[in-house]
C-alpha cells in the first residue's frame, strides 16, 4: 500500500513537474520573439541623429583666442585646416605693436613649424602713421633658443589699408598670416572693442 502510494505520489509529482515544465517552455517561447524585436526608427529620428553627428564635432572644436589674453597652448588662428597655437606670449611695445611671440603653425599633413612673430598695427587715416599693418617673423628650431636679432630667413608682410599685400618673398604668403595679423591688431572677427564683438578671455 505504501509503495503504491509512493509510486502514485511520484507519478503525480512527475506529472505536475512535467506540466509546469511544459508551461514554462511555452512561456519562454512566447517571450523570445519580444526580445529579438528590432527597433525601427522613423525618418525624422534618423534625421535628428544625423544632425547631432554633425553638430557634436563642431561643438567640441577649439575656439580662437584673442592674442592679448592668450596663454601658451591656446589656439590663435584656424585658417582652413591650418592651426596656429601660442607657444610663448607676445610682449606689448611701442608703436601699437605686439612683439616676440612664439607660435606653432600646424599643417593638415601633421607638419609643424615654429616662428617668433612681431606685429605692428597702424591706425587708418591717422597723420604720421603708416598706411599698413606690418607682420614679420623668424623661423625657429627650438622655442627655448631665441636668436638675438633678425635671422637671414626673416619674412615680412605689409597689409596695406587699400587692400594691397606686399612681402619680402622669404616665405610664401599664406591665409593664416592675414588672420594672425587680424588677431594681433584686433581687426575683423577679432575686434572686441564694440557691442556684439569677440570678447577677450
Amino acid at each position: 500500500m505504501g509503495v503504491g502510494m509512493d509510486g502514485k505520489k511520484a507519478g503525480l509529482a512527475g506529472g505536475a513537474g512535467g506540466h509546469r515544465s511544459g508551461r514554462l517552455g511555452e512561456h519562454q517561447a512566447q517571450r523570445h520573439p519580444r526580445q529579438a524585436r528590432r527597433v525601427r526608427l522613423s525618418p525624422q529620428r534618423l534625421g535628428v541623429i544625423a544632425l547631432l553627428g554633425l553638430l557634436l564635432p563642431a561643438c567640441s572644436e577649439r575656439r580662437e583666442t584673442l592674442a592679448q589674453g592668450a596663454s601658451a597652448g591656446d589656439l590663435l588662428v584656424k585658417a582652413g585646416q591650418t592651426r596656429v597655437e601660442l607657444v610663448a606670449p607676445f610682449q606689448p611695445g611701442v608703436a601699437n605693436g605686439l612683439y616676440k611671440g612664439v607660435i606653432r603653425v600646424s599643417q593638415p599633413g601633421g607638419e609643424s613649424q615654429l616662428f617668433r612673430v612681431n606685429g605692428i598695427c597702424s591706425i587708418k587715416g591717422q597723420p604720421g602713421w603708416p598706411t599698413y599693418d606690418n607682420l614679420f617673423g623668424d623661423p625657429l628650431r627650438d622655442a627655448s633658443k631665441l636668436p638675438l636679432g633678425a635671422s637671414p630667413q626673416r619674412w615680412q608682410v605689409f597689409y596695406h589699408f587699400d587692400g594691397r599685400i606686399e612681402s619680402n618673398n622669404k616665405l610664401t604668403i599664406q591665409p593664416w598670416m592675414a588672420r594672425l595679423k587680424d588677431n594681433l591688431c584686433r581687426r575683423g572677427d577679432f575686434d572686441d572693442r564694440g557691442p556684439g564683438r569677440m570678447k577677450s578671455p
